[in-house]
């Protein structure tokens, strides 16, 4: 079984990632099972594609677009982030999205999702997919700042909630070793407080209460899965790339200037990490 590689999400700190993905694509380094969540599964897109500095120049150039990210776009959507103008109009025709080296591209992708009626993770694949990436949005779709999003019979919202970094999926599917790029430091941990007041959790999600307590469990679930993949980089199992130092932006950052510093680490981190990672996936593939 091939070297997984495994994008955490986290909005717009998922600029980190962008700048990982493309090092990997400038030392032509092209892993064959990707799994991804929210900003990650957006991220592996481009990446699959072979575009690189796509997703960079995403947010570079529409941060500020109030179609991409804004108040605007909440009140006109019901989401924060533009999730249909970032998978049509900006993906047809603003920065080109390569549809035709996705589709055949052999490269296997796996989309966390979470399933609101049962409360648990819900994965999709890249045969799943067609040119609208419902699972992708769904994926992306931030409880509370996002509506839910209605795939075939489901009702899905944000990946992370659910399963915020797919290791154990990985794992449970046959890879053993895995790269996994973290959106965070490596002290970083979630307090135990989900990240929206309980109260608010229940009034707004009384349809759905399973998924409230997936959200209220969700601190304790990042911090045991983000100590599974240090056990596996002890281990020789995996390769960890995160940023170097506590993240300058949020979910929802749209400063250019630190947008573009966090994005120049992950191209560092990426480089840096490149002959490692080409000499891990020789053994392990």
């Amino acid at each position: 079984m091939s070297v997984g590689l495994i994008l955490e999400g986290g909005g717009t700190r998922g600029v980190y990632t962008a700048g990982v993905l493309d090092a990997l694509i400038d030392n032509k380094i092209f892993v064959n099972d990707v799994y991804g969540v929210s900003a990650g599964a957006c991220n592996s897109l481009s990446y699959i594609s072979k575009q690189r500095g796509r997703n960079y120049k995403i947010f570079d150039e529409y941060i500020r677009d109030p179609r991409y990210l804004s108040i605007n776009s909440y009140l006109k959507t019901g989401s924060f982030f533009g999730l249909d103008f970032i998978f049509n109009e900006l993906s047809r025709e603003l920065i080109p999205f390569d549809y035709y080296e996705f589709f055949k591209s052999h490269t296997r992708l796996t989309i966390g999702t979470t399933d609101c009626i049962t409360g648990k993770p819900l994965y999709f694949t890249k045969q799943d997919l067609d040119e609208d990436f419902i699972p992708v949005k769904a994926s992306s779709s931030l409880p509370l700042v996002s509506p839910i999003v209605n795939f075939r019979d489901y009702k899905l919202l944000d990946g992370g909630i659910g399963d915020p970094i797919l290791i154990e999926k990985a794992i449970s599917d046959g890879h053993e070793y895995n790269i996994i790029v973290l959106t965070q430091d490596k002290y970083y941990r979630k307090p135990p407080k989900p990240d929206f007041p309980e109260p608010i959790l229940r009034k707004k999600f009384k349809d759905y209460p399973n998924f409230v307590e997936t959200m209220l469990v969700r601190p304790a679930v990042y911090n045991r899965q983000k100590e599974l993949c240090y056990q596996m980089q002890e281990q020789g199992k995996a390769i960890v790339i995160q940023p170097p130092e506590p993240m300058p932006v949020g979910r929802y950052t749209r400063n250019r200037d630190k947008l573009k510093t966090v994005y120049e680490w992950g191209l560092n981190d990426g480089n840096n990490a490149a002959r490692e990672i080409i000499r891990f996936m020789i053994i392990h593939s």
